[in-house]
């Protein structure tokens, strides 16, 4: 437990020391959403959305075009950012943070500067994004711990290669911002995590309820989930099932989601006219994919395939080259008959994300580091990952394969995650040599929290060595 609780600790602190970009359209759209309900309650953004171009249109008002359910897990949050932000003490904090020579080195030549209204909208989306998005994050590799110690037992290796996934994947950068796909990941482990359990024998069946909960939040939160979710939601079945009673399982699972289906049914048709009708109907900026294919889905093409895996584009073997090792361990997870079934699963997962991905007209994702419609399946590339250190982990190549790959990814993602301002655009072909690592070197580092108290540029990254390199002393003397 205690590898553990570092562990946590460590994640948290790498992904709450960076501040939402408060520029990206993605995160703005959804916190606007959030921002209406609170303060106006509605889900109309009329009076919001002027700092993005992601929205839809329908009937004169103006809404986000995300799925709600990352604006809807923010309004607790926001709401006590009001009533907080409100407090003397925090308006004086504010003031002085934004007056730091360091903050004001990102700022672009040419802009408005630190406008008080800024300061406010970025201080309620850091707040937002670390109790929605930040802590749950954290909470994962925890939970990915655990469940690897059924697979590994060198408790240091597994907390190694979950480090790699917090540190060494897509998922740091989108831990930092308000984006409902590394929460979606968080639910979707969860719910798989759960639902393992009850197969297993070691949770009561009643624990589906909060599989189906969990399943019902998931989809709320990013819509392409649902083939997953329906995956998940058969694998609770026994398989005996001719027998009486097979199919109790699913319906704990269908009652706990239905009230998640029905919110999004009233979202929609409050907004948009009809229970099934969604924003991507009507957004205003991206009409093309809006008219492509099925609700922008198409065939599928060997460019998205190339550019989500391999390309220096979007690739996300790319940016993570230890998760290449998940090829040869889905073979080994699969070849183990006690876990057969799991890795059955999770190989559908991954291949049916895959395959929708590849369909999307926007699978580039517009701004972004590597690709984020991913990022739902990366726990279960890990676990593959575990089964390839449990079957070839023993033996010198394996880990000298392995510790150079993590090295690499480390740099990699690192790199990715704490350069520029804003996620590289969608015209950069190259992002890490043509983006990231220039800027890098150039001092142009994310703002963090180290600016606030007056570290500049790259200087501002040396807590972070220090907090990991505490944490990988703590997990080595405790083993």
């Amino acid at each position: 437990m205690r590898r553990a609780g570092v562990l946590f600790l460590v994640l948290l602190v790498c992904y709450a020391y960076f501040l939402p970009r408060w520029a990206e359209w993605n995160q703005n759209s959804r916190m606007d959403l959030t921002m209406a309900i609170v303060e106006q309650g509605t889900f109309v953004i009329d009076d919001y959305y002027g700092n993005t171009g992601d929205y839809a249109v329908y009937g004169g008002h103006v809404y986000t075009d995300k799925a709600p359910g990352a604006s809807f897990v923010g309004v607790p949050a926001y709401a006590a950012f009001r009533a907080l932000a409100r407090l003397p003490v925090v308006e004086q904090l504010l003031e002085r943070v934004s007056r730091t020579s360091a903050f004001q080195a990102t700022l672009r030549e040419g802009g408005t500067g630190l406008l008080e209204e800024k300061v406010r909208f970025a201080a309620a989306l850091y707040f937002v994004t670390f109790f929605s998005i930040t802590l749950p994050s954290a909470l994962l590799g925890v939970l990915l711990y655990r469940f690897l110690g059924h697979v590994l037992p060198s408790p240091g290796l597994r907390w190694l290669l979950v480090l790699a996934y917090g540190l060494g994947t897509i998922a740091w950068p989108y831990s930092t911002v308000f984006y409902g796909h590394q929460l979606a990941a968080v639910l979707l482990f969860g719910a798989f995590y759960l639902a393992w359990r009850v197969r297993r024998g070691t949770l009561r069946p009643r624990a589906l309820w909060a599989v189906g909960a969990l399943l019902g939040l998931t989809v709320l939160v990013e819509f392409p989930a649902l083939p997953a979710a329906a995956l998940l939601t058969l694998y609770t079945l026994r398989p005996e099932t001719r027998k009486p009673g097979t199919l109790r399982p699913l319906l704990p699972i269908l009652l706990a989601a239905l009230p998640f289906a029905l919110l999004l049914g009233y979202y929609n048709a409050t907004c948009f006219g009809s229970p099934f009708t969604s924003s991507y109907r009507y957004l205003a900026n991206f009409p093309e994919i809006s008219g492509y294919g099925f609700l922008g889905f198409g065939p599928p093409r060997l460019e998205a395939l190339w550019g989500i895996t391999f390309s220096p584009y979007r690739g996300l073997f790319y940016l993570s080259p230890f998760l290449l090792l998940a090829l040869p361990g889905f073979w080994a997870w699969v070849k183990e008959r006690e876990w057969r079934v799991e890795g059955l699963l999770a190989g559908a997962f991954v291949g049916v994300q895959f395959f929708l991905i590849t369909c999307w007209y926007d699978w580039r994702g517009g701004f972004a580091i590597g690709p984020r419609n991913l990022l739902l399946i990366l726990p279960y590339l890990v676990v593959a990952v575990a089964f390839f250190l449990r079957r070839w982990g023993a033996r010198a190549w394996g880990r000298f394969v392995f510790g150079g790959l993590v090295a690499l990814s480390f740099v990699m993602t690192g790199v990715a995650a704490t350069a520029g301002q804003l996620f590289p655009s969608v015209t950069i072909a190259s992002p890490w040599t043509e983006y990231w690592w220039p800027r890098f070197i150039a001092g142009d580092i994310t703002r963090n929290l180290g600016m606030a108290v007056g570290l500049p540029g790259l200087w501002s990254l040396l807590p972070l060595p220090i907090v990991v390199g505490v944490g990988v002393f703590l997990a080595w003397r405790w083993r």
